[in-house]
């Protein structure tokens, strides 16, 4: 029976050392990934979860692209959905979850341009939408966006129709919209800007 426990104790999950060095999102990620897996084990009978809708984004170069969007904001590739390797004579088409979210990323090559007609924002010179992202606990993931490196066009703020935001570019110009409502904000804790402020009488 000790033998046994031994073996149990060799196999501790605090004994694994990481492959590579830890990072800021590492967490998030896999929660994010767990909690993706939860949400689909709780469906009998169900495989991949497909939005009724979800945006296509066209990079330049959506190898890089896909590592920022998981370093600096936290999304999960669909590893197993990944079609194409990313070399110059390969494109890279990938799915990447938020929470119930998902948005695809492919490079803006000839093809793109002709058969969907979409562009980088770095080819045309501007961000051609917004996307919204809702997120829990905005504080944690805007210290954590800013940690590692996020251009942000917005810094965070309480908006008056009730949600905390703020706003980043990814490198090739998309415009990321990250909110919490004060809700959830108030939900978990956490207080609201005109709350906190000390009172004048």
């Amino acid at each position: 029976m000790s033998d046994d426990f031994e073996t149990l104790r060799r196999l501790r999950p605090d004994r694994v050392r990481p492959a590579e060095p830890a990072e800021p999102n590492t967490l998030t990620r896999h929660k994010e990934a767990l909690m993706a897996a939860i949400d689909q084990a709780r469906r009998p009978g169900a495989t991949v979860r497909r939005p009724a809708m979800y945006p296509r984004l066209a990079y330049l170069d959506e190898v890089a692209a896909l590592e920022h969007l998981s370093r600096v904001f936290g999304f999960v590739e669909r590893r197993e959905e990944r079609m194409g390797s990313g070399s110059p004579e390969d494109p890279m088409l990938a799915w990447l979850d938020f929470g119930d979210g998902v948005v695809m990323i492919g490079r803006a090559n000839e093809a793109s341009h002709r058969v969907h007609q979409i562009y980088s924002p770095s080819e045309v010179g501007r961000a051609t939408a917004m996307i919204n992202v809702r997120v829990h606990d905005i504080d944690e993931h805007y210290r954590r966006a800013v940690e590692a490196g996020a251009h942000v066009t917005m810094p965070l703020e309480d908006a008056m129709y009730g949600f905390r935001r703020y706003e980043a570019s990814d490198p090739e110009g998309n415009r990321w919209h990250f909110h919490e409502s004060f809700t959830d904000i108030r939900a978990r804790g956490g207080q609201i800007a005109e709350e906190s402020q000390p009172d004048d009488q």
